[in-house]
């Protein structure tokens, strides 16, 4: 690294951020509901309908030369209270990723060594807390912290290191499985229940391990001089495109090794049991939940390296209190920003993975929110400054981004208005209108607040 974070960095963040635990838990739910084939159909399809806001995102992020990522950019181009409202959600979304991650640390250790499955401490909405889990979620947690503490070339190294072990791994698992497994295990390409119906299903859960890709707007500060800004669109569709693709080979290696509905009958890792069952290799098993463990420190250090800088810039905007916005003045990071996140972290780490389970669907809607405030920008934004310098421009210019835009409302909306595959349940409906009544509180509290940004090393000021 020469100054600041190269193309391959933000690859290595990117990715890192979206393969994490999902294709483990979920990956045999997908094929359960849309059937061997309907899965990766529902992968493929969820990938066409992302690629567009991954195009805007590339856009605007290699075009607007300020710090914060999507409410910055949605400032600039549509007003204060849509920034505010895009902001607001995704700090929710970064908030509850975290303590989810680092519960999922300690689930996945405790199969390499079921002896932590022991000294119960208390039973919190039907999960049991143990002693050896949180000593694990917690070491983890302050170690990844200490290094993004310690400064963006000690955490974009780890991740660099860790992203591609994780990929090496993905390969033992594909290749263990079609070597091991059988086409006879291929029992139904489609759902029983219908192929649309079933398609739909899956799609609603693949949308919620897509996300990892915005990771990098928050980080376009840390971008080296030498580094070509287009490299930031081209890193941001690769990475959807990658991650849908690895996504859909690790579901055809699965229909190989298991019927789907054997998979899903195998407890909190289906598929690591299957592996391990369909090769007899404890030694193979051991590097699988070893690459795993990566995907999920991978994840948890991609969205902290970002939460961390939203929550930050978000501040120094005016959004929050200003002590939020305070950088360490040897390592130029977010120190309070981080610590923020790591007590945040903590707090949920103890009430354990029964409490976390609404909260990942609000994570869900909280990145669609944000997706489609960057897309709404991108249509402002070619209407306002249609002569604007777009160093990475998308296929179809606006068309693209009026695109993107309807893709992003519609799953919003069907995420909002009840009775939809992919709707809000009743405690996810009081967690999301809670948020909302604070976010209110807040931006009554800081909305007479000039509004500043940072351009390059110099701020700029917009009157709101």
């Amino acid at each position: 690294m020469k100054d600041g974070m190269s193309g391959k960095d933000f690859f290595a963040l990117a990715f890192g951020s979206m393969i994490g635990i999902g294709w483990v838990i979920s990956i045999p739910a997908w094929m359960s509901a849309a059937g061997s084939i309907g899965a990766i159909i529902s992968i493929l399809v969820t990938m066409l309908m992302i690629i567009p806001i991954g195009f805007v995102y590339g856009e605007l992020t290699s075009s607007l030369k300020v710090s914060g990522g999507e409410y910055a950019y949605t400032y600039l181009a549509v007003g204060k209270l849509s920034a505010f409202v895009c902001g607001w959600f995704l700090i929710l979304g970064y908030l509850i990723i975290l303590p989810w991650v680092a519960v999922s640390v300690a689930a996945l250790t405790s199969y390499l060594f079921p002896s932590m499955n022991a000294i119960p401490l208390y039973t919190l909405f039907g999960s049991v807390i143990y002693l050896p889990h949180l000593i694990v979620s917690l070491l983890m947690v302050t170690i990844i912290v200490y290094l993004n503490y310690k400064g963006v070339k000690q955490s974009s190294k780890f991740q660099n290191v860790a992203t591609w072990m994780m990929i090496a791994t993905f390969f033992v698992f594909i290749i263990g499985g079609f070597i091991a497994g059988s086409s006879d295990n291929i029992s139904r390409a489609t759902s029983e229940s219908g192929t649309i119906g079933g398609i739909a299903t899956a799609i609603a859960s693949i949308l919620f391990f897509m996300n990892g890709f915005d990771t990098i707007p928050k980080s376009r500060n840390e971008v080296g001089s030498h580094i070509n800004k287009a490299h930031l669109g081209k890193a941001i569709v690769g990475t959807i495109i990658a991650g849908s693709l690895l996504y859909s080979v690790i579901v055809l290696a699965s229909s190989f090794i298991m019927p789907a509905e054997e998979l899903v009958n195998l407890g909190e890792l289906p598929l690591i049991s299957a592996f391990e069952a369909a090769t007899g290799s404890k030694f193979l098993t051991i590097i699988i939940v070893f690459g795993v463990l990566l995907g999920v420190i991978t994840t948890f250090n991609g969205f902290l390296f970002a939460g961390s800088r939203l929550i930050q810039s978000f501040s120094e905007a005016g959004f929050l209190p200003k002590v939020l916005s305070k950088v360490d003045q040897h390592n130029k990071t977010p120190k309070n920003a981080l610590l923020f996140m790591w007590v945040i972290t903590i707090f949920g780490i103890f009430l354990g993975q029964g409490i976390l389970s609404p909260f990942i669907v609000m994570g869900g809607i909280s990145f669609l929110i944000a997706w489609f405030f960057m897309s709404l920008s991108s249509v402002q934004l070619y209407k306002k400054k249609p002569d604007l310098h777009r160093p990475y421009s998308p296929p179809g210019g606006i068309i693209m981004s009026y695109i993107a835009t309807f893709f992003s409302s519609i799953l919003t909306l069907m995420m909002i208005i009840p009775g939809t595959p992919i709707s809000l349940h009743g405690i996810e409906y009081l967690l999301f209108l809670l948020w909302l009544i604070i976010g209110i509180v807040i931006y009554m509290s800081y909305s007479i607040n000039k509004i500043e940004f940072k351009e390059d090393v110099q701020k700029v000021r917009i009157k709101g």
